[in-house]
């Protein structure tokens, strides 16, 4: 089959190959607009239609899924993952961002800080960390994620540029420039106009930018919608912060979603509770709220805990699983005591929802009813008590809760730190500090199989995989090439200043659509040898393509980052372009109007 399909590519020329690779990668673009079909499902067909002709060999498609870089965001994407679930780093990204209230403000201090950490520190990285944030706080403020991530997506590009080591593109510039005898740049010669385009970036992301965002779905969250309001039962451990503090000074009074009904102590019942009431320490806390929000209270708020779950609670991690009561079950009108629930099913109940009627009291003093739906702590024979007991139905597991262990955790830090050492003093590559360190949770038991499998999503994997691969037929049937020569002919012809401008732009459109590294080595050669007939300072046509090759703000796949928010944003292909045109034409502003006065082209 492959020879028959060597022989349809041998009967092609390379300009008929070129032709029509651009022509498919035009077709994507329409499809993307189009919005008719989900994007990995586009990307794929797009390569196998080049695969199909011959252009693209089945070895390369796969060498493109193979690639380093995609497989590091996957690890990043694991390891935040496994990170989020043991050490709570919400509460310390809730200290840091202060403004938990307004949005916009909210936006702009995001911004502000991932574009200081991305001055230094890899983009990728910061981004999958910043994710399951940004997507747990949307929920909490009832702000939909599409607002956030695109935003945080455009900071850490934004950031990158403030200094040489901000984004590999930087320092690949710098490699060409030396390798053909230039003047490399310095470490600061992008802070000026690294800020320019940072400050002036996040201040339209956090105004003008928050409002012509859309509020989109994600298409996970709508089939996970669900809006069951449980009354949840915990207790304040021995040493919580909240003994001895009002309700109010504790946090209770405002919470997003749920609400404190019921205080039980000593027998006594409490409710309404007031604001000015002062927590104790055995007390019985009683919440209700929606699905999506009752686990945070537990999650978020050291010093809560479930009420009598240590039995299953043995490696620091809870399992809660969500139950329904059946018709004719035996359960109904019993009470919890009645029925020995944590025996029979090797479970403890921490919630109950009951439609339509708002509960109260112990949870274990409440008649349970057909119909009513139950969260549980599950223990490890529950699964095989359940499915031969028709009395209680289980609906899967809702979430994981817990940290880990302080021998684990301290464990996990001397092999995070033996790898992060290995990677900066140069011993270990990257990759491998970072598959040391999944190892790690793996092997400490701090994240599970399913954890694994859940968070390697085919359709994101598809998505950088074919855009790789395309990438890599662009450049090599020397379409990128092609594009590039056409437009400097005509530049040059029209003075210095038009070919700064035209450079920058169309760099602006390579990298829209290939790596931003690909765009330079493609650019590069052209305006090296282009510079030999200018009377200007070649830095100053260098220092234009390395801002341009990261101006990724027009598409989804113009940089990693953008898509890894993708998905989870519930985006549309022309949501980058609305949102990137006038943050383009900012940045270029901001950037080509620094180079343009200091190198006194103007």
């Amino acid at each position: 089959m492959w020879q028959a399909i060597d022989s349809v590519r041998n009967m092609l020329t390379e300009t008929v190959q070129m032709y029509f690779v651009i022509g498919v990668i035009i077709l994507l673009l329409i499809g993307l607009i189009l919005d008719k079909f989900r994007p990995h499902i586009l990307f794929f067909i797009a390569v196998l239609i080049i695969m199909v002709v011959g252009i693209l060999k089945p070895k390369d498609f796969l060498n493109s899924f193979a690639n380093e870089s995609l497989a590091t965001i996957f690890l990043l994407i694991l390891i935040t993952t496994a990170l989020n679930n043991n050490f709570n780093v919400m509460k310390y990204l809730d200290k840091l961002f202060i403004q938990k209230k307004k949005p916009r403000l909210f936006i702009f201090q995001m911004t502000s800080v991932v574009a200081l950490m991305s001055s230094v520190m890899n983009n990728t990285p910061i981004v999958a960390m910043m994710i399951p944030y940004m997507m747990r706080w949307s929920k909490r403020m009832q702000v939909s994620p599409s607002k956030l991530l695109i935003p945080l997506s455009y900071a850490a590009i934004l950031g990158g540029m403030i200094t040489l080591i901000g984004t590999s593109a930087n320092l690949v510039m710098n490699g060409f420039i030396e390798s053909n005898g230039g003047e490399p740049f310095g470490f600061f010669d992008f802070l000026i106009p690294g800020l320019l385009v940072s400050v002036s970036g996040i201040i339209f992301l956090s105004s003008l930018g928050y409002i012509m965002l859309k509020s989109r779905s994600n298409p996970m969250d709508m089939l996970d919608t669900d809006l069951k309001e449980y009354l949840l039962e915990v207790s304040l451990s021995d040493d919580a912060d909240q003994i001895g503090k009002t309700v109010a000074d504790a946090g209770l009074r405002n919470l997003q979603s749920v609400y404190l009904v019921e205080i039980l102590r000593n027998g006594k019942s409490i409710s309404p509770v007031p604001p000015f009431e002062v927590l104790e320490k055995n007390d019985l806390l009683f919440f209700a709220g929606d699905t999506t929000d009752i686990l945070e209270i537990v999650k978020e708020e050291s010093g809560f805990e479930f009420s009598k779950t240590e039995k299953f609670n043995l490696e620091g991690r809870l399992e809660i699983v969500e139950t329904v009561i059946p018709y004719n079950s035996n359960l109904s009108g019993r009470t919890l005591k009645e029925i020995g629930f944590r025996d029979l099913f090797d479970a403890a109940v921490i919630a109950i929802h009951r439609n339509g009627e708002k509960l109260n009291g112990k949870l274990g003093n409440i008649r349970l009813m057909t119909g009513d739906f139950l969260l549980l702590t599950a223990g490890d024979n529950f699964k095989e008590l359940t499915a031969s007991n028709h009395h209680l139905y289980s609906l899967g597991m809702k979430d994981q809760i817990g940290k880990a262990s302080a021998l684990k955790r301290y464990s996990l830090i001397g092999i995070a730190v033996f790898s992060l050492v290995g990677i900066i003093t140069g011993f270990l590559p990257f990759f491998v500090g970072l598959l040391i360190i999944l190892a790690g949770f793996v092997g400490l038991k701090l994240m599970t199989n399913k954890e694994l499998l859940d968070n390697l999503h085919i359709d994101l994997f598809l998505i950088l995989g074919s855009a790789i691969a395309l990438g890599t037929a662009f450049i090599e049937t020397g379409g990128a090439k092609f594009i590039a020569d056409a437009a400097l002919s005509v530049l040059t012809t029209y003075g210095n200043l038009s070919v700064i401008v035209g450079i920058y732009f169309l760099t602006v459109i390579l990298t829209s659509f290939i790596t931003n590294t690909a765009a330079i080595s493609i650019i590069f050669p052209v305006a090296f040898e282009m510079n030999k007939g200018l009377e200007i300072d070649s830095a100053a046509v260098y220092l234009a393509i390395a801002f341009a090759a990261s101006c990724s703000f027009l598409t989804p796949f113009g940089y990693q980052t953008n898509l890894m928010i993708y998905g989870p944003g519930g985006y549309k292909f022309k949501d980058f372009f609305t949102i990137g045109l006038p943050l383009t034409l900012i940045y270029a502003a901001s950037s080509l109007g620094y180079i343009l006065i200091y190198y006194n082209i103007i």
